[in-house]
């Protein structure tokens, strides 16, 4: 047989994915990794098994990486393991990797993970783990990996048809007074009411929904008759006022007994003064003898309904 027929055979079993070694056959079925700072194709590998003869590994890299300028060079080292594996399994492939296959790269499990989030948008990651049998971490991943993000609920009021014209009235006059003074909202006492639901009802961070893009989810509904512990707070700049906590449903009664034996005791403990007082609109605060009694306390010096600063209804955004 001649050297050029040789050579053409050698080049048929290449294609059929058979290599020639001392006069056997060998078919590639198994796989297993080498390093190498580009990884070697299945045809190079082969041309490195057929090029070896009884050379030594330092000469058939030399050979190699003459055949190949184009490519990160190999190494003598690169040679020895891929013949040392070859010489064991017949095969120039790498071995199958070990472990468990992760969920966020299989494309049909992140398909119907999405689907199901379009689906029940509102359903948890722990629930939906519980479901389907993929970790939350691989939900999370297959979720963070789509760009899908879980956005809270908003809790909105509805406004009336002359509050638009009194919030641009206060925002104006706000606006005046931080022009003459930067530091104005550092002298303003912000102070508010907050019922905690023993139940953990109204704790936005209870709900989410999860979308690529803002659902803009908002609950106008507010939940009564559950059990709650309502607590009255003030901010002063970087001072807090209280917390005092109120028995009960608040009264207008009930808020003036706050205020005249809890809330102004205190602020005379506390070094430095503010110059205006805030409260919402709600209706403990819109009492006579409440609104007399801050005429007294701060005259014209005080924000709220039918105040001397009359305050924009329904505007959770004052109270930071």
């Amino acid at each position: 047989m001649s050297v050029a027929h040789l050579q053409c055979c050698r080049e048929e079993l290449e294609l059929a994915g058979i290599v020639l070694v001392s006069g056997k056959m060998y078919h590639p079925t198994i796989t297993e990794s080498i390093d190498t700072s580009k990884r070697l194709t299945r045809e190079e590998r082969i041309e490195i098994v057929l090029i070896s003869g009884e050379r030594s590994n330092r000469v058939i890299a030399a050979d190699f990486n003459a055949r190949h300028p184009t490519r990160p060079p190999i190494s003598h080292a690169t040679v020895s393991k891929l013949l040392a594996k070859f010489r064991e399994t017949g095969s120039v492939l790498d071995l199958p990797k070990c472990g468990r296959m992760k969920t966020v790269t299989n494309e049909e499990t992140s398909v119907a993970v999405l689907a199901s989030f379009s689906k029940s948008p509102q359903r948890s990651t722990r629930r939906m783990s519980l479901e389907s049998g993929i970790s939350r971490t691989s939900l999370r991943r297959i979720l963070a990996t789509h760009k899908w993000h879980p956005y809270k609920l908003q809790l909105l009021q509805h406004l009336n048809d002359d509050d638009p014209d009194r919030r641009t009235e206060f925002a104006e006059w706000a606006k005046q007074k931080l022009e003459q003074d930067p530091q104005f909202t550092q002298k303003i006492l912000f102070s508010d009411e907050a019922n905690f639901y023993v139940n953990g009802e109204v704790n936005k961070q209870n709900h989410r929904y999860w979308s690529d893009t803002n659902p803009h989810w908002i609950d106008p509904s507010k939940t009564v008759g559950t059990k709650k512990v309502m607590v009255w707070c003030g901010i002063w700049g970087t001072k807090i006022v209280g917390p005092f906590f109120i028995n009960g449903n608040l009264k207008a009664t009930g808020y003036l007994k706050l205020l005249h034996d809890d809330v102004f005791p205190s602020l005379c403990t506390e070094a430095g003064t503010f110059q205006f007082f805030q409260q919402d609109g709600a209706p403990p605060h819109y009492g006579c003898q409440v609104r007399a009694f801050l005429d007294e306390q701060f005259p014209e010096k005080w924000i709220g309904r039918r105040g001397p600063v009359e305050r924009p209804p329904r505007s959770p955004d004052l109270t930071p």
